[in-house]
């Protein structure tokens, strides 16, 4: 014991080793749960946009791609979202370990105050909109984000090659509607006693909606289907023939179903 002393006197005038501030040590403490909890925010807002967007996307189009629907889904997962998921839940777990009471805590448990903490702000962000409104910015301020890095709403209905097309109605006639794109490009759209309009779609001037179809010569569109573009369009009913209502300014409405 006597030579543990001595020697560890020795190291320490040998490595003029001082006592720590206890500013520096609180600073380290707390700046290291900081960074935790600052590392679990951003989990948590990738978890919240992630939930939005997946909210969004209509997942029954495979129908329509002639895809199986497995490999449709797997198409179309915000992969980059889940991926900022991973990398902030790994960094958070190494950060807690770095914490001075970390070691104390098991792996699962660990996982489990990560993961039910990620679950439950990310929750409340969604809830709030907060997740709704940081993607719609991205996709407003960010053309990159939605042209290649996700699939979002918008880039999942403005492919009118592959029969999808989405807007807002400029004018609309018993057979023909006027559209003006999410790229600001204006379309015909052609309609006739077969196409399926949803519900709770408006055939109305201003009304956005989203279309299934097929492209044809000359910003032409021939549509097989329309939905509105908030929500899928669901309910009782499946939609009819076409017909004018000369009561609603220029809009259409579905015929009775019988």
């Amino acid at each position: 014991m006597k030579d543990l002393i001595q020697d560890t006197i020795a190291r320490i005038e040998k490595e003029h080793i001082v006592p720590e501030p206890k500013w520096k040590y609180l600073l380290r403490k707390y700046g290291l749960w900081l960074i935790f909890a600052t590392i679990l925010i951003l989990a948590a807002l990738s978890f919240a946009v992630m939930l939005d967007n997946g909210r969004n996307l209509d997942w029954d189009l495979y129908h329509f791609t002639h895809q199986h629907k497995f490999s449709y889904i797997l198409s179309i997962l915000p992969y980059f979202w889940i991926i900022c998921s991973g990398i902030f839940l790994a960094t958070a777990f190494l950060e807690i370990r770095r914490t001075e009471t970390g070691y104390r805590y098991s792996w699962p448990k660990i996982m489990l105050m990560i993961f039910g903490g990620v679950g439950l702000l990310g929750g409340i962000i969604a809830l709030s909109g907060s997740g709704s409104r940081f993607n719609s910015e991205l996709v407003k301020e960010v053309p990159f984000y939605s042209q290649h890095m996700v699939i979002t709403k918008e880039s999942q209905w403005m492919q009118p090659t592959k029969g999808f097309l989405a807007g807002t109605i400029i004018s609309a006639a018993e057979k023909k509607l006027e559209i003006n794109d999410l790229n600001g490009n204006d379309w015909n759209v052609n309609i006739d006693e077969k196409t399926l309009v949803k519900p709770a779609a408006s055939l109305s001037k201003g009304a956005m909606i989203k279309l299934i179809g097929e492209e044809t010569a000359g910003n032409n569109f021939k549509a097989l289907e329309i939905r509105p573009w908030s929500g899928k369009g669901m309910g009782n009913g499946q939609g009819g023939k076409m017909m004018n209502n000369g009561g609603n300014g220029g809009g259409l409405t579905r015929g009775n179903q019988k």
